[in-house]
């Protein structure tokens, strides 16, 4: 164990060297014999210790305030004086070192300095090995001379441990590639700095145990002295009065033995740790001399028993005034220059995250990225957070779900009567082809894949017949039992999609939707009626009135009450006849409507009439039809026909003042419905001279 901890320290002083890579001159700190009076002080490099909160703190950041910016970042880190002889000198970085107050544990010592977090690994690779990496240095270098020469070093320590991170954040992977850097001013070569007296144990030099564990217990107390990590002691007596390093100003007289520099010292070798080196220049620039210097080891001796013997030790240094001219020139010379650059390290955060997590945030991520580069206004949480109710869960509720899952959309129900079939799988993109082998519920069928998509999906299912104009098959107990909880599920959606693969299907959600509108005190805003209806190469999707603002239901067009399509139908009627792209192509645009009626300043109540304003995502028409066969899309504005069977006034009223027995007479006579909307006396007056036919592709 001796010797691997040997070897890892050598390589850790190999990377420690200069902003080339160097190592100044100053040699490795490896377990040796303790040097000898006139030996070069070596010094004991700071080790990077990142913890997993740090890197999930960048992350954040990184995604939600820096995106594409890759802006410095002051980060600050601690150390701590060692706890144990086998203690290595970590610099440690938490979740909190991005905060200007970082609330560290008692006892550290804090180093600040700035992040740097590449947007690309080219460009990460291209700072380490090109010279941008030492003027960065030199950058630091000069900010600590000019702290060192006004004197704001002394009054603020913290100023003499400057740190560089560099970093390449791979959010798409969660690893991390990065160097830390810890730059340093010194003399170089023959002239580094060197003792005057070997070093020994504080005990022996003057600092019995007695002011070791005094001096323990005052810097658990004072936390300021603490972090500082650098401060003067004066003798008193037979004990010794600490005061802060700025006192140093104030001392005229060359060093003395009534005067010490104490630091907390991060090293448990025989060597410094390597903050020693800036503060040996401090000293040398203001008060140059043989400084003895006291390595405070002991954090806890005040409550440690006697036998525990103290570890602090006195380094004898001699901090002259030509070592000081020489690394404090301007500009700072290269050669004076030293980073103390740690090995480049990589990190996987994976490892200590939930997979859910990670797939999370990897679909926000992409969402994130449309704001970033192209589109600063996009808000996706607005998507993100609506609820959705999927009534159909075949061709165009799976096409819809698949789309909806882009936007990172986690709350959908899916509500279907029927079973997965054999022919389904390959037009409807949730179900396998043993989902159909086993007859399973599409309802079922399709909130598990979207689970199995999208982990963290909040997804809900119902097996539910939808009550439908005349259709009376349905017993009294089972429509009031459907009629009810289609209506509490339409209530507590944000948007239901009608995807039924029946025109009278659509019908009861249409009008419970139009009904929501009129209702104030329901505690929420009332949902969104889009519907998605497929011909063989044609679709249509539509968006309903929407509290003020009105357009055409699905049914306004209708001059007929919808009857019951499903019985007697051959086998050509009984599946969805219709070009394989079409329902993706509807689906899609179905959802990018909703998406930019999110973004709108006026929400589902957006208008599209010539002259209003345009989502982030551009246009919200109340109507797109498609047709595939010339490759065109049609969007329009539409308004309520005054006469619709399903959102009349006059219907809308009747369903408002009788409910469930409204639904119960038209589930077994539709052709109520003409009557109470004035659309059967309407066509009574109309001759049949004044009727002209159109079909979508003539000229209008």
């Amino acid at each position: 164990k001796l010797r691997l901890y040997k070897r890892l320290w050598r390589n850790a002083m190999a990377a420690a060297g200069g902003a080339n890579g160097a190592s100044g001159g100053y040699p490795a700190a490896d377990g040796g014999a303790p040097a000898s009076a006139g030996a070069v002080v070596a010094f004991s490099p700071l080790l990077p210790a990142p913890d997993v909160a740090f890197w999930q703190r960048l992350t954040a950041k990184k995604l939600d305030e820096l995106r594409l910016d890759s802006r410095e970042l002051v980060t600050t880190g601690y150390y701590e004086a060692p706890s144990s002889a086998a203690s290595q000198p970590k610099c440690f970085l938490l979740g909190e070192s991005f905060s200007e107050e970082p609330g560290f544990p008692a006892g550290s010592v804090s180093v600040r300095g700035h992040l740097k977090n590449f947007n690309t690994k080219e460009e990460f690779r291209d700072f380490l090995s090109s010279g941008a990496r030492a003027a960065r240095v030199t950058e630091a270098a000069v900010a600590l001379r000019e702290a060192i020469l006004s004197g704001d070093a002394l009054k603020d320590p913290v100023k003499l441990r400057p740190m560089i991170i560099v970093a390449f954040a791979d959010l798409k992977k969660y690893h991390f590639a990065y160097t830390v850097g810890f730059p340093v001013l010194g003399p170089p070569g023959a002239d580094a700095w060197s003792s005057f007296r070997a070093p020994c144990p504080a005990v022996d030099a003057g600092f019995p145990r007695s002011v070791l564990s005094k001096l323990s217990q005052q810097l658990q107390e004072d936390a300021a002295l603490c972090n500082a990590g650098a401060f003067l002691l004066v003798r008193s007596g037979e004990s010794w009065d600490v005061r802060s390093l700025a006192s140093l100003l104030d001392i005229t007289e060359a060093p003395s033995d009534e005067v010490a520099i104490g630091f907390m010292d991060s090293s448990a070798d025989v060597a410094p740790g390597w903050p020693l080196r800036n503060l040996i220049l401090a000293l040398a620039h203001h008060r140059p001399g043989q400084w003895r210097i006291l390595a405070f080891r002991d954090p806890h001796l005040c409550s440690r028993g006697p036998d525990v013997p103290p570890r602090s030790r006195v380094f004898h240094v001699d901090a002259r005034a030509a070592g000081a001219s020489l690394a404090m020139a301007a500009p700072p010379p290269p050669e004076a220059q030293f980073a103390g650059w740690a090995k480049i390290q990589n990190f996987d955060l994976t490892a200590f995250l939930d997979k859910k997590r990670i797939a999370a945030d990897a679909v926000d991520l992409n969402l994130k990225l449309m704001k970033w580069r192209l589109l600063p206004e996009l808000e996706p949480e607005r998507m993100k957070e609506r609820s959705f109710l999927l009534l159909g869960s075949g061709t165009l509720g799976c096409s819809v779900a698949r789309t909806l899952m882009g936007w990172g959309v986690r709350r959908m129900t899916f509500v279907d009567s029927g079973k997965v079939s054999l022919s389904n799988p390959v037009r409807q993109s949730l179900f396998t082809h043993q989902d159909a082998a086993d007859g399973r519920s599409k309802a079922l069928a399709a909130s598990e894949a979207v689970k199995a998509v999208m982990p963290d999906a909040e997804v809900e299912h119902l097996e539910l017949e939808i009550p439908m104009p005349g259709h009376s098959h349905q017993s009294a107990d089972g429509l009031k039992t459907a009629f009810t909880r289609l209506r509490d599920l339409i209530a507590r959606h944000d948007v239901v999609c009608m995807l039924t693969d029946s025109r009278e299907s659509r019908w009861l959600p249409s009008l419970l939707i139009c009904s929501a509108q009129r209702q104030k005190d329901s505690g929420r805003p009332p949902p969104l009626g889009i519907t998605v209806a497929l011909g063989f190469d044609s679709f249509l999707v539509s968006r309903q009135t929407y509290q003020k603002s009105p357009s055409a239901c699905y049914f306004c067009n209708d001059m007929s009450a919808p009857a019951d399509s499903i019985a007697f139908r051959t086998l050509d009627q009984q599946c969805t006849v219709t070009r394989p792209g079409l329902s993706g192509l509807s689906s899609s645009i179905a959802v990018e409507l909703i998406a930019a009626l999110v973004q709108h300043k006026d929400g589902f109540g957006a208008g599209f009439a010539e002259g209003d304003q345009e989502s982030p995502l551009g246009k919200v028409p109340h109507q797109i039809r498609g047709y595939l066969a010339d490759y065109r899309l049609a969007p329009a504005e539409t308004e309520p026909f005054p006469k619709c069977i399903c959102c009349s006034q006059a219907v809308i009223d009747r369903y408002d003042a009788e409910g469930l027995a409204f639904i119960e007479r038209v589930t077994a006579n539709s052709s109520e419905l003409e009557s109470i909307s004035g659309l059967k006396d309407m066509k009574e007056a109309v001759r049949e001279d004044e009727v002209i036919g159109f079909d979508d592709f003539d000229d209008m």
